[in-house]
């Protein structure tokens, strides 16, 4: 099992860019605050408990998030050791990752500390309730999102070769997503041989998603333009938000600005949200619509959207990335979308996902594979 090392520092990486001291100018236009009802002709669907609720979901791009200040000094350079006064100090070409990354003689990963910025925002959804009382003014919420982005990683030649063994990219790939695979939140490590051949080195990428969220209290402000959102976990200061319901052009949907540039629900940088109401088509799955899946079954049956045959003993939430379907909410033959940590193939010329299948069952040798859907991240082991 793998110590708390590489976990910690993880965390430590994330909470520097999002701690650094300076500010930077917000990029975020506020989103106005006109107030209203948020569950007026509400429905309960959440709870069974005869209070009604309200949900709203948005996509990337109705979130924005303020930029952030990154760290001065690439947390690689950082780690390195002070250089001797009569000697130069490390190249940024050869240090890049190489101070997170020790591999052992055996071709086995010992350490590594990845590092990313904060993420954009790929979906959410916001669940409020009335409270005990039926009070529409406060009461119970919920915040689900989804964090999602691909990020690279550059190896140089010297800095591989400086380890004492030198892997081909697709073992390099393999051994760092083994040695990662305690960390749920890093999917699809993978690395091939730069474009250029005289560059040298391994180019990487992997996929980095954060799925959570915050339950806790909200209430209304007396002015009526302002929600405070109350966490139950984390003890965060309450989340004070200017809101707009039934906003101009959006029926029925909930816009949301962090009042006086503070971030909305305690996510260092998320300062807007654009919501609208629950669809078959937002990326989650919504109670409201009784969805079984993400985008699936429920009220969505009916729009041409039920969700996948599922096999003996499976369960919904992941029996349809194994049934050989393209599902709604797939963006391929069992990989992307709901099913998170699965690699489409990622050829641009086949457009119709009914065509594309995951990168480990397309029957070709990808640039991160040791052979044909073999090594490199996929499950099975070339040679078997």
């Amino acid at each position: 099992m793998k110590t708390g090392l590489a976990q910690s520092t993880l965390l430590v990486s994330f909470a520097i860019v999002g701690l650094s001291g300076c500010k930077n100018p917000q990029l975020c236009t506020p989103l106005g605050a006109c107030g209203g009802d948020l569950l007026a002709n509400a429905v309960d669907f959440a709870n069974s408990d005869g209070l009604v609720d309200r949900s709203w979901s948005v996509v990337g791009p109705g979130a924005c998030q303020d930029q952030l200040q990154l760290p001065p000094v690439s947390i690689a350079l950082a780690r390195q050791p002070p250089a001797p006064a009569n000697q130069r100090p490390p190249d940024p070409a050869t240090a890049d990752w190489c101070s997170g990354l020790v591999i052992k003689t055996t071709g086995e990963v010992k350490e590594f500390i990845p590092y990313a910025p904060p993420l954009p925002l790929k979906v959410g959804e916001l669940t409020i309730s009335a409270d005990y009382d039926g009070s529409h003014t406060r009461g119970t919420y919920r915040m689900q999102t989804t964090i999602d982005e691909t990020r690279d990683l550059t190896f140089s030649e010297s800095c591989l070769t400086a380890q004492g063994i030198r892997l081909k990219c697709p073992e390099l790939g393999r051994q760092l997503g083994i040695f990662l695979k305690p960390e749920a939140n890093i999917y699809n490590m993978r690395c091939q041989d730069p474009a250029d051949p005289a560059q040298g080195g391994c180019e990487c990428k992997f996929d980095l998603s954060f799925i959570g969220g915050e339950v806790g209290r909200w209430a209304q402000q007396e002015n009526g333009v302002q929600i405070n959102f109350f966490e139950n976990t984390n003890n965060a200061p309450a989340s004070l938000a200017d809101y707009c319901f039934n906003p101009p052009g959006s029926p029925g949907g909930l816009n949301l600005t962090g009042s006086n540039e503070t971030p909305l629900f305690n996510e260092k940088g998320l300062r807007t949200l654009q919501m609208q109401p629950p669809s078959c088509n937002d990326g989650v799955q919504n109670l409201e619509l009784h969805e079984e899946g993400i985008d699936c079954g429920g009220d969505c049956t009916a729009m041409g959207k039920p969700c996948g045959t599922c096999l003996p003993g499976d369960t919904m939430a992941g029996c349809t990335c194994r049934n050989g379907m393209h599902d709604a909410n797939e963006e391929g033959i069992d990989c992307g979308g709901a099913c998170l940590g699965i690699l489409c193939d990622p050829d641009p010329s086949i457009m119709n996902p009914d065509l594309r299948h995951a990168a480990c069952a397309n029957n070709k040798q990808d640039p991160w594979e040791s052979g044909v859907d073999c090594g490199g991240p996929c499950d099975k082991e070339c040679g078997q």
